[in-house]
């Protein structure tokens, strides 16, 4: 048992580390194992403080095959980070119950350190960050008490020595930083409910069958333009384009053909360029403004103008893009047109009695289109984000009894009477709008701007957007939803009128939290495997074998100079006097008996002059020159002579 005052200091703060580990598990891990894990540290606490119920190895034996056991019962023979880092969690407090010597306290260092990496397997947050650099250094000091022979060694001083050796980490931090090869980032997905739908981006859009549209302030993506930024109502952010309707839902297809050429840049006032950090959405489309030019590396353009990624986001990225606010015509392919016509053979006659409404005395398709947009913005429609549920022909209770609903709503049932009309549409999912940050100069894009809107395809014009629910909502259109105001179930808000006093002061301190998280994951979290290889091909590394042969030259070299570094410094500096005293007691240890560490010179000659009392005077004289070469700074050459005149 550790019972020194030291030692019950350094398993205070081991405790109390142990304790911090486990709260950012909280809400991630099972609540069993977060439970376990507190109970072996309480009953750790227990031991150590009480002396009490502290278990024998034929206790802790069978504990940890039950826990480790249970690990595998509740997760499976799955590793994934769940199990993983459940078991160490509950390996910390195994370990904490048997510690006994220093190196068991080692043990439990070290076991901490890959305890405080678990937490960003599920998220690599900015707080997250702050909170495990306090835990490191916390860690760093237990390193060092526990290294320390002292009994009495001060706060600050451990303190003072755990920065330096932090900061003499920070070169080799940065070097494995840019140079190791990245890994994929954390992963996690979104549990979803039939009736209740969270706003945001599916692979479908099916209006009917949700009855509550949950706003989520979560971040989809933060945008900052190179020049100027469009106009609020240009905002709309092109996502998956949706062709097919069994008359209950829209289906996206991700076959869609590669555009061979780029789009028309024509005209140059409509371009704007942009950076786009996008959090992990686990699909494969990337989102652009309006209509993207080219796409970027390992992204595929499509003729429908999408943007998609070689393989599903599981982790921030960053990406450079260049859109036009103005399409540029195209040519119809039948096959398209087609596509664009289709309608299920079950849609209600009333669609198609609407549409023929629409024509009468209109001579062309953008004449039917105002036509119908009046129709949304005159009759009795609502938008909400709390709509009744639809039966099994969506658009046409929608159209034609309920008239309450939110975009997709509008979206899904303009399409269908515009194709009923025989002009060629399709939908398209994305974003609308943002909430600009005045202190970080970019937009952000929250999930509860998701938005669905039309395109319709018009002679020597091409695809043009139109969006119904500017019809009925125009605010929709020109501001942003307020979220921190919206109630259930009640009439939507949207930021229109500025924030004043408090408010105002809380809105720039959060638009000042929200510009470091952007440049956190812009700066960090988005430097992937291709912001990597961009970077070092810069600086002329191309391919691993460069990157690994950088990393073990820069590397070995930083550990040679910190060592030699830590060695110069550990090497105390001896002046001439007390090196020649030094050599002195070592002849005479060799001939009688050898100077004790902490023995002063008085106490070891006068044991000399002892066993030797014809030397007494001769030692006395020796004992008096050094003191005055080594303290007054007299000339150390009186003191050699002296020593060289010694005779045994």
């Amino acid at each position: 048992m550790l019972k020194s005052r030291l030692n019950i200091t350094l398993m205070r703060l081991l405790l109390g580390i142990a304790s911090l580990l486990v709260l950012p598990h909280i809400g991630t891990l099972n609540p069993l194992f977060i439970v376990i894990s507190l109970a072996l540290i309480a009953w750790s606490a227990f031991v150590h403080f009480f002396n009490r119920f502290s278990p024998s190895t034929w206790v802790l034996l069978p504990l940890s095959l039950l826990l480790a056991f249970l690990v595998l019962k509740l997760h499976g023979m799955s590793l994934g980070r769940e199990a993983s880092s459940s078991f160490l969690l509950v390996l910390l407090g195994l370990k904490l119950l048997e510690c006994r010597r220093q190196r068991d306290v080692l043990a439990v260092i070290f076991v901490s350190f890959f305890v405080l990496i678990t937490p960003f397997l599920f998220e690599q947050t900015i707080a997250l960050a702050l909170y495990g650099l306090c835990l490191f250094f916390l860690l760093l000091c237990a390193l060092v008490v526990n290294a320390s022979s002292s009994t009495a060694i001060r706060p600050a001083v451990v303190a003072g020595f755990a920065t330096q050796i932090g900061l003499l980490a920070i070169p080799l931090m940065l070097i494995g930083f840019l140079l190791f090869p990245r890994m994929i980032g954390p992963l996690w997905a979104m549990p979803k409910d039939a009736s209740n739908a969270v706003s945001g981006i599916s692979d479908s859009i099916n209006p009917g069958q949700i009855s509550h549209l949950a706003l989520s302030n979560e971040t989809a993506f933060r945008v900052r333009f190179n020049d100027a930024s469009p106009a609020f109502n240009e905002l709309y952010w092109r996502g998956p384009v949706f062709w097919q309707t069994d008359g209950q839902q829209w289906t996206v297809s991700l076959n869609a053909t590669r555009r061979e050429t780029a789009n028309d840049l024509s005209p140059v006032n409509t371009l704007y360029r942009y950076s786009l950090v996008l959090e992990a959405h686990h699909q494969r489309w990337l989102y652009s403004l309006d209509t993207p030019i080219a796409s970027p590396d390992q992204v595929r353009l499509t003729q429908d103008n999408q943007l998609l990624l070689k393989d599903k986001l599981r982790r921030t990225r960053s990406f450079d893009l260049l859109s036009n606010t103005q399409a540029a015509p195209e040519i119809l392919t039948d096959k398209d047109r087609l596509r664009a016509l289709a309608l299920p053979q079950n849609t209600d006659q009333r669609v198609y009695q609407l549409a023929a409404r629409w024509q009468v005395d209109a001579d062309s398709d953008i004449a039917v289109i105002n036509k119908g947009l009046a129709h949304f913005n005159q009759e009795d429609f609502y938008y909400t984000l709390t709509p009744p549920r639809l039966g099994v022909d969506p658009v046409a209770d929608f159209l034609f009894s309920t008239k309450r609903g939110f975009c997709g709503h509008y979206a899904t049932s303009f399409a269908v009477v515009l194709r009923a009309a025989n002009i060629p549409t399709r939908l398209v999912a994305g974003y609308q709008g943002g909430v600009y940050n005045p202190v970080g100069e970019f937009w952000e894009v929250r999930q509860a701007d998701a938005h669905v809107w039309v395109e319709a395809w018009l002679a020597g014009r091409g695809w043009v957007r139109f969006d119904p629910t500017a019809a009925i909502a125009p605010n929709r259109i020109q501001h942003s939803i307020d979220f921190n105001n919206q109630r259930l179930g009640g009439e939507v808000r949207f930021l229109i009128e500025p924030s004043e006093g408090f408010s105002n002061w809380a809105l720039q301190f959060t638009s000042l939290l929200q510009a470091i998280d952007y440049y956190w994951e812009s700066g960090f979290l988005a430097y992937g495997p291709e912001v990597q290889r961009d970077f070092l091909s810069s600086l002329g590394i191309d391919g691993w074998e460069q990157m690994v042969l950088w990393l073990a030259v820069l590397s070995g070299g930083l550990i040679l100079m910190v060592t030699l570094f830590l060695y110069r410094l550990g090497v105390r500096k001896v002046d001439p006097s007390q090196a020649a005293y030094l050599a002195f007691c070592k002849k005479l240890g060799r001939r009688f008996t050898y100077k004790k560490p902490a023995e002063t010179s008085l106490h070891y000659f006068t044991r000399i002059a002892a066993l030797k009392p014809d030397l007494a005077l001769a030692l006395q004289q020796i004992r008096q020159q050094y003191l005055l070469s080594r303290y007054a700074k007299t000339d150390v050459r009186k003191l050699l002579a002296l020593i060289r005149s010694f005779r045994f």
